[in-house]
């Protein structure tokens, strides 16, 4: 999934309200295009892995001067955010006329999508407490309250938080914080673009953290893009998607130390495996693809001429 989102429409407005019936909806169809890949070919089960993560459920708090309230409606959020869109969607821009400086509204992008995955360690781990049926929420608790605190440090400047969601109806566990670059005044906050780098360049820089032997031309392909990115922001820039995706791993090895360092080793093992099973799927479409095409492109054997005269 993208690592930023820009809203436009009402229905991706309410998207990341994790429990509210649209994106049920989305999750939904979702699915049902995976199952499917072009030219209707049957996809092969994705080689990742799939995990269950118990009683587990998503949630949504919104920011709000300074202040963190829980959401209890399902749909609470999602409407939260279409009303803070509606009031941030213009800012006061400068502009001539006739010769005369004067101050008018422009529209404008309202909100700003976030997203911020777990490490795959860390959500093995979550799926394997509660397959031994202990709680782990009281410490994701605390990794989410460490991140957050570094989340707002990190967008002091950048952007206005107006929430998360967290969402646990995926393979991976994710937040989606809510930002917006409008202050609902007529000002805005930081500027254009979130600065980041996209969810393949986090992966990659998480598998290398990890201890993980990659491809080269895995490894190249992200030192390409980390020298785009500060050929582009500055050779001091930093992408924020990475910024808080390493903050996120950070607040877990803190909270839970020694005890996710064998999810952490095990998972730098199974990379390579995974790339070859990756690898091998794609080939799998590939090879229908072919067979198909071919059966389309086979000579028909051709009847008696037909004539409408």
């Amino acid at each position: 999934m993208p690592t930023s989102l820009r809203p436009r429409t009402k229905r991706q407005i309410r998207h990341s309200a994790s429990r509210c019936r649209s994106h049920g909806l989305d999750k939904s169809q979702g699915e049902a295009r995976k199952e499917t890949a072009w030219l209707g070919i049957n996809a092969p089960k994705s080689p990742s892995p799939q995990r269950s993560f118990g009683t587990l459920q998503g949630h949504e708090y919104t920011y709000e001067n300074g202040r963190w309230c829980r959401c209890q409606d399902p749909e609470e959020f999602a409407d939260y955010l279409e009303r803070e869109a509606k009031a941030r969607s213009w800012y006061k821009g400068q502009t001539q006329r006739k010769g005369v400086p004067i101050e008018m509204k422009r529209r404008a992008t309202p909100l700003e999508i976030l997203t911020t995955t777990f490490a795959p360690p860390l959500s093995t781990w979550t799926a394997a407490e509660f397959a031994a049926g202990r709680d782990p929420r009281p410490k994701l608790g605390a990794i989410r309250n460490l991140w957050l605190q570094a989340a707002m440090k990190a967008l002091s400047g950048v952007r206005a938080c107006l929430g998360y969601a967290f969402h646990a109806d995926t393979d991976d566990l994710h937040f989606d914080l809510c930002l917006s670059r409008q202050d609902g005044l007529g000002g805005r906050i930081g500027e254009t673009g979130l600065h980041t780098v996209g969810p393949y360049c986090v992966g990659v820089d998480r598998q290398v953290r990890s201890g993980a032997m990659i491809r080269p031309e895995k490894a190249n392909q992200l030192k390409r893009a980390v020298g785009s990115f500060r050929r582009r922001y500055g050779q001091d820039a930093k992408p924020l998607d990475v910024v808080l995706a390493r903050a996120l791993d950070a607040a877990a090895e803190k909270v839970l130390g020694a005890e996710l360092r064998p999810y952490v080793e095990a998972y730098a093992k199974s990379v390579p495996e995974l790339e070859r099973r990756h690898a091998a799927a794609q080939l799998e479409i590939l090879e229908g693809a072919k067979a198909r095409l071919l059966q389309q492109s086979a000579p028909e054997p051709t009847g008696p001429e037909i004539s409408l005269g």
